[in-house]
């Protein structure tokens, strides 16, 4: 629990913290509410996250990424943080709530997914994804448990404390080399501990999420990094026997595509998008007004890189202007 000086601080600002809804090493998930006025509010999550106790590593590295991404990204399919906030040691960070869980607690009790939602699902996921990758940022650790269902069930990318820009000042993508994300959606050339191209590796982590809508189950599920490794670059992996006869030649294609062992051979999230499998459906082949809107200004590049200092603190200054851009985008995001 917080102290009840941050309780109160929060309250000043609207905001009230009610109970976990999960937690990590050094970072809290709080389900909370916005108090509009005497008669509304919101619901909302919020990320506590306690740099007192977290490694330098993170402080130093992995912190000032996730809070720059954070106030990068603005997508429809990407979960929507509205505001940033930092008290002494901790930051406060209110987020869209997924209504309905994440898409590993959704498949465990509702089963294997039919090809039809998955190819609505995995349309939306590809859509963030390229998103993503078109500001040159990796997401990292994609898997089923950072993927939220909102209320009217449109799935959302979340967590990106691994999430990196993937390139430099230079006009080509850089090297990764760093271990992240979760064994099991881990794509072999991040096994093998060699520099790895982290949008390559994150298309792996989507074919593993997409096997898994599908299946109820993980394409690989080893504790041996040796023999998980060995697994993935023999293709040691099948449909389960009551799902493969129902898939679609371009469904089974499209998995097959995703958890290819050489990542060059890979197909990039524009062609996951644009391929035989999504056009299957013709309303999903085409992008939104607000997706295409989003996804030109992504490839223009015309975010400016923001300060940290822009973070709302105890000691002064403001997000305004992201805010701004941040109530915006609520009024149209499912």
């Amino acid at each position: 629990m917080e102290s009840p000086s941050v309780y109160a601080a929060l309250r000043e600002k609207k905001f009230v913290l009610q109970h976990v809804l999960g937690e990590g090493s050094y970072a809290k998930v709080y389900r909370a509410v916005y108090i509009v006025d005497e008669t509304r509010s919101v619901d909302l999550a919020c990320k506590v996250i306690d740099t007192s106790t977290a490694p330098r590593v993170y402080l130093n590295k992995f912190l000032p990424r996730e809070l720059d991404i954070l106030a990068r990204v603005n997508h429809p399919h990407i979960i929507h943080v509205t505001n940033i906030y930092q008290r002494y040691a901790k930051y406060f960070v209110f987020m869209r709530l997924g209504e309905n869980g994440d898409l590993l607690n959704y498949i465990s009790t509702k089963g294997p997914l039919s090809e039809a939602q998955c190819r609505v699902w995995m349309r939306q996921l590809i859509c963030a994804l390229e998103y993503m990758h078109a500001l040159n940022i990796a997401h990292r650790d994609l898997k089923c448990e950072n993927v939220l269902i909102s209320a009217n069930f449109n799935v959302k990318l979340t967590d990106f404390g691994f999430a990196r820009r993937t390139r430099d000042s230079g006009p080509n993508d850089v090297m990764s080399d760093t271990y992240c994300g979760s064994l099991l959606y881990a794509a072999p050339e991040i096994l093998k501990g060699i520099p790895y191209a982290p949008k390559m590796s994150d298309l792996w982590s989507m074919g593993v999420i997409l096997y898994a809508m599908l299946n109820k189950a993980l394409p690989f599920n080893d504790t041996s990094v040796r023999v998980l490794y060995d697994k993935q670059v023999q293709r040691k992996w099948r449909f389960r026997s009551k799902i493969v006869s129902m898939l679609s030649e371009e469904c089974l294609g499209l998995v097959t595509a995703m958890l290819e062992p050489n990542a060059q051979a890979r197909p990039t999230a524009t062609a996951v998008f644009h391929g035989p499998w999504i056009s299957m459906e013709t309303r999903l082949a085409k992008y939104t007004p607000m997706e295409e809107s989003l996804l030109k200004h992504a490839m223009k590049d015309l975010e400016k890189p923001r300060n940290l200092e822009e973070c709302d603190s105890e000691t002064g200054g403001s997000m305004n202007g992201y805010l701004s851009r941040s109530r915006a985008q609520n009024t149209v995001a499912a």
